[in-house]
């Protein structure tokens, strides 16, 4: 009699290099989309202080300019929250100071576990990272 099939042994060693290949193939998943994100968030912080410098040639000053998240329309943003701009925002983009001759833009994680940084942009181009 020829039997045909697989052994349960050779299914425990098919099972355990999946197992293995997971647990080294899903952090670094992980890692690629919190990148991603990062990525997509510093975009977005450009986006805005283009924004931003285009108001102030406009009106000489960064007084009045406005970041929402596009809900309001009656409120006329400088730039719109869109990271990412389809399914669940990762960052959160807020314009903390705003002067006549500066400002700060702040991309601060909407989770603490999601690709943990705050991030933000000044004025004079400077990018910051704070863990």
């Amino acid at each position: 009699m020829k039997q045909t099939g697989f052994s349960l042994i050779e299914l425990m060693v098919v099972l355990a290099i999946i197992g293995i290949i997971t647990v080294i193939a899903y952090p670094s998943y992980q890692s690629y989309t919190c990148d991603t994100f990062k990525a997509q968030a510093v975009a977005d912080l450009r986006v805005c202080a283009l924004s931003l410098d285009r108001y102030y040639s406009d009106d000489f000053t960064y007084l009045g300019a406005v970041i929402n998240d596009g809900s309001d329309a009656g409120n006329p943003s400088i730039c719109l929250n869109r990271s990412p701009s389809d399914g669940n925002a990762k960052f959160t983009l807020t314009l903390p100071t705003a002067t006549l001759n500066n400002y700060i833009i702040v991309a601060t994680p909407v989770n603490a576990d999601s690709c943990g940084s705050t991030m933000q942009l000044t004025a004079d181009g400077s990018f910051s990272e704070s863990i």
